[in-house]
């Protein structure tokens, strides 16, 4: 998926820049020359006030500087590497060493929310982080991608025929759980925050009363995630994708995936994600 949204010229290591408005404006002039961009001052200040209402560098040493614009001609992908580092005002995770920079437009809304989920959840990897710092040619860097961006799941012709339950007891990883369902493009997730039968029991039936005292480390809220899907395998790789992140719902007490075949779906499911 991300090396189709990026190329050779997209990307650039050791640059000669050391903070990040000096990369910003090195990086719009070359999507400008690129053709990626028509209008540098429009994109370059909608990429500043993007970056006004929180700071890209997500995690230390990683950045991921997007912005949404019109004079985007089509979604890209930039990957810019710097091994001592750049200045991005970030001082709790230091110097951005890696890059990844999106741009589009609202035309390709959904398609740009996947890039940033798949590449927010790929750069966790430190072997990834270690390899990509190391890489001196371009060629390197989209060869490492190719190596670690699966191939997309295939679609079924039959559209919404499933329903997926997800119930998570984990509550401290829904945003992780949300931003999965993201880049597998599944936009049309409804969320609910439920009581555990475990608190239920606990407060509300006097015989089980004073138990939560005994054992504090159960979890006491879940999140029921409902969301239709047209595949099936849909399922498998979000349980992959959730394992590798340390999300493992064969584990007690994690949670559990529900699919339930669909004979009928009346109107859109899919929400337009306005963000």
């Amino acid at each position: 998926m991300l090396t189709h949204y990026t190329n050779e010229d997209l990307i650039i290591i050791a640059p000669q820049v050391t903070t990040k408005e000096s990369l910003f404006e090195k990086m719009v002039n070359h999507l400008y020359n690129l053709d990626y961009v028509l209008n540098q001052k429009e994109f370059l200040q909608t990429l500043i006030d993007r970056e006004k209402i929180s700071n890209t560098e997500l995690m230390p040493g990683i950045a991921l500087p997007h912005a949404r614009s019109e004079s985007v001609v089509k979604p890209f992908l930039s990957i810019v590497i710097k091994k001592e580092g750049i200045e991005y005002d970030n001082p709790e995770m230091g110097k951005a060493k890696i890059i990844f920079f999106f741009g589009t437009s609202e035309k390709y809304n959904k398609e740009y929310l996947q890039l940033l989920a798949k590449s927010a959840r790929i750069l966790r990897d430190k072997d990834l982080q270690e390899r990509l710092i190391n890489c001196s040619k371009p060629a390197e860097v989209i060869a490492l991608l190719n190596e670690f961006d699966r191939s997309d799941l295939m679609q079924s012709e039959v559209p919404n025929r499933y329903l997926m339950l997800i119930t998570l007891h984990l509550s401290h990883r829904l945003h992780d759980l949300l931003t999965f369902l993201v880049e597998l493009n599944i936009t049309n997730a409804s969320v609910t925050q439920v009581s555990s039968l475990n608190k239920k029991l606990t407060f509300d039936v006097p015989a089980f009363s004073g138990l939560y005292y005994e054992d504090e480390k159960k979890q006491r809220e879940s999140y029921i995630i409902t969301c239709a899907i047209n595949d099936i395998n849909i399922a498998s790789r979000l349980n992959e994708i959730l394992k590798e992140n340390n999300i493992d719902f064969a584990k007690q007490g994690t949670g559990f995936i529900q699919i339930i075949e669909s004979d009928m779906v009346l109107g859109n499911p899919d929400e337009v994600l306005d963000l």
